[in-house]
């Protein structure tokens, strides 16, 4: 089917997985169940599908680099940009994302089914994922909007629910959504047997949800309807007025076209530590145990060191998550709540729910061994045959001295090649990158000063991996 995409949402910040996931590096970018990132594994079980240049990525601005970098290292360099990957300035939930999504659509290819899909789910039977797509589209055709829906195994509070109606072919017509329940209500959903999770992925002619949003969302679609997509500055002018508001609030609850694709797929969002428990194997005592760790008479724990060693002695039910610089203790049950740690570190400013001690980057990583104030110190590893973009910094010079390897320096209008042990300044407002041309990695220890060294005091001139640069 030629005019079928896939529009993923790539946004959030995964709070309730703190202290793995982080502002900068949420959940859906890290390699939590496997060895490619949920959001990679997004684009691989889609792929089955639709091809990567049919797939539209809506993610946040501050993390629309990091999207590119991964498609280009799953897809392979480059090929980050022949997706459509947009950046949205602020977060607005699901309904401008899609929408956005269905503009930019629109333009293409009037005639578009268009497959909402979120980036940070795990599905287990992909095979049967792909499947309801197929036995969907013709509902999507007809004008339906198709959701898809889990039978529930629990009384779960963190999740929304559907009651299915009557059959419409292939699917079910929804006859009424219902958001999170306390637990007493949870229990009644659960036991009633009509009722279904609703998994937040969609199904619908781009045709059909601009028509049901200019009913239900008229003033959105009033500024959509005159947006120009690819213009970054009228992007930055309709997210200063548009309201946030979910997909489910704004069209799913008031549309009489709702309706849900049953589906047994092995389905979890992965919206907290209890869901990561409950997917992933489990030893004899129910305990789930990651990273170098011991554990002594524990039950119904999940236990995940981070890079240095963790014991965990006659606990029960208890969930242990640490990292190099944070460490989570929380009763099974209660995972929900940790969004509350989050919010606290946030109103102090504090580093631990924005990002890692350790950073990734396409180039290697880099680790803040200390910030303090006007000083930053870093060690730097530069992957073989990598470089850093052509850079300079307004607020600070950088010192760099070489541990292991060998590397290529561009200073000004210098090139200079230090060695073990050699260094070199860069002085405020230089251009400067480091280059690794050898066979093995190569080490640096970084030292920044200056009246702000926050990391997005940058200017990139040229890059090897798709990210913005200064015209």
């Amino acid at each position: 089917m030629k005019n079928f995409y896939a529009l993923i949402l790539a946004g959030g910040s995964g709070a309730r997985l703190w202290p793995v996931s982080r502002q900068q590096a949420p959940k859906q970018l890290i390699n939590l169940t496997g060895e490619l990132s949920l959001f990679q594994q997004t684009v691989k079980r889609l792929e089955k599908r639709v091809p990567a240049e049919r797939m539209l990525f809506v993610t946040s601005g501050e993390l629309e680099a990091g999207i590119r970098e991964q498609l280009n290292s799953y897809l392979g360099t480059g090929c980050a940009d022949k997706c459509t990957v947009v950046g949205e300035p602020a977060a607005r939930n699901t309904a401008p994302a899609i929408l956005l999504g269905a503009r930019i659509l629109q333009d293409k290819d009037p005639d578009a089914v268009m497959l909402v899909a979120p980036s940070d789910h795990v599905i287990l039977d992909p095979d049967a994922f792909i499947s309801a797509i197929e036995e969907s589209i013709p509902a999507a055709e007809k004008g339906l909007i198709v959701t898809f829906g889990l039978k529930p195994t629990r009384p779960e509070t963190g999740y929304g629910y559907i009651r299915t109606g009557h059959q419409a072919g292939n699917v079910l017509m929804v006859e009424k959504f219902e958001e999170k329940p306390d637990p007493a209500r949870a229990q009644e959903l659960f036991s009633d047997g009509r009722y279904l999770w609703n998994s937040g992925i969609f199904l619908f002619s781009v045709k059909t949800i601009m028509e049901e949003a200019r009913k239900y969302l008229p003033d959105l679609m009033k500024e959509l309807d005159g947006f120009e997509p690819e213009d970054p500055v009228e992007l930055k002018k309709l997210y200063e007025t548009i309201h946030s508001i979910s997909i489910d609030h704004g069209i799913m609850e008031h549309t009489d076209r709702a309706a849900v694709k049953p589906v047994s797929m092995g389905w979890n969002d992965l919206g907290s530590w209890d869901s990561f428990y409950e997917i992933s194997d489990k030893d004899m005592n129910g305990n789930v145990i990651s990273g170098d760790a011991v554990s002594l008479d524990n039950e119904g724990c999940l236990i995940a060191a981070g890079d240095r060693f963790l014991g965990v002695v006659g606990m029960k039910d208890t969930i242990v998550v640490q990292t190099r610089d944070a460490t989570l203790l929380c009763p099974m049950g209660r995972s929900q709540e940790v969004r509350r740690v989050v919010d606290h570190l946030e109103e102090k400013g504090r580093s631990e729910s924005v990002t890692h001690p350790t950073v990734t980057r396409p180039w290697g990583e880099y680790t803040v061994l200390i910030e303090q104030g006007r000083y930053k110190v870093k060690r730097l590893t530069v992957a073989p045959g990598q470089k850093m973009s052509l850079q300079k910094h307004e607020q600070r010079s950088e010192h760099w001295v070489v541990v292991t390897g060998e590397v290529t320096i561009v200073r000004g209008e210098e090139e200079l090649v230090l060695r073990s042990n050699e260094g070199v300044t860069i002085p405020v407002g230089t251009m400067h990158r480091i280059e690794n041309r050898g066979s093995e990695s190569a080490e640096l220890i970084e030292v920044q000063l200056g009246d702000y060294v926050g990391e997005d005091d940058i200017t990139r001139f040229e890059d090897d991996y798709g990210r913005k640069t200064a015209d």
